[in-house]
């Protein structure tokens, strides 16, 4: 769902909340935009927060019973009157980070081993894009590690580009010339890591 938001408001940013920033210990995941406008989604209780107040809310039985991730996120930007295109604008190279670590997650929902992502401060992997470093603001400079039975085996930035066995992808690159499909980049780029 939060990647689905992300892809449909370019400007979005995600991040973990919890001590140190850990997903395991963290209570909300939390997208932030640039006007300060915040999403929660946490993982008991009431499903969706936002805003300053929380000025909306959704439960995960109302959001578990929509079709699509895509349903919940319209549910939530109708709530607080944020009209978006019917289509969701280009997949932006941040959005497309996410929108591979959720897809990576999904494929690998019932394997025996754990799967996960964490998040820490780096900036851009590519040493071209260290000079977008110094107007950086906090939550940009997020880097993901995706995880294997607790063990990090790729790394993202939210520039587009994945770390995997040593090498570098521009995922935006890979994505267009892949005609603009995610599962066949999820396929491309990581089935070296699938069960």
């Amino acid at each position: 769902m939060a990647s689905e938001l992300s892809r449909r408001d370019r400007s979005l940013f995600i991040g973990l909340t919890g001590a140190g920033g850990s997903a395991a210990q963290a209570d909300a995941l939390t997208l932030t935009n640039a006007s300060g406008l915040e999403y929660q989604a946490r993982r008991c209780g009431l499903g969706f927060t936002g805003g300053i107040g929380g000025d909306f809310q959704m439960s995960w039985d109302r959001a578990f019973g929509m079709p699509s991730a895509r349903a919940v996120a319209i549910a939530l930007e109708e709530s607080q009157g944020i009209h978006r295109a019917e289509k969701s604008p280009a997949t932006t190279p941040r959005a497309l980070g996410y929108r591979l670590v959720a897809s990576m997650l999904e494929l690998t929902l019932g394997d025996r081993v754990e799967w996960s992502t964490s998040e820490s401060r780096g900036g851009p992997l590519d040493p071209a894009s260290v000079a977008t470093r110094e107007r950086l603001r906090d939550w940009e400079d997020t880097r993901w590690a995706l995880r294997r039975a607790g063990q990090p085996v790729a790394r993202l930035d939210n520039f587009g580009w994945l770390e995997i066995d040593g090498r570098l992808v521009d995922l935006h690159f890979r994505y267009r010339e892949l005609n603009g499909r995610l599962y066949p980049l999820v396929l491309d780029v990581l089935s070296g890591l699938l069960p």
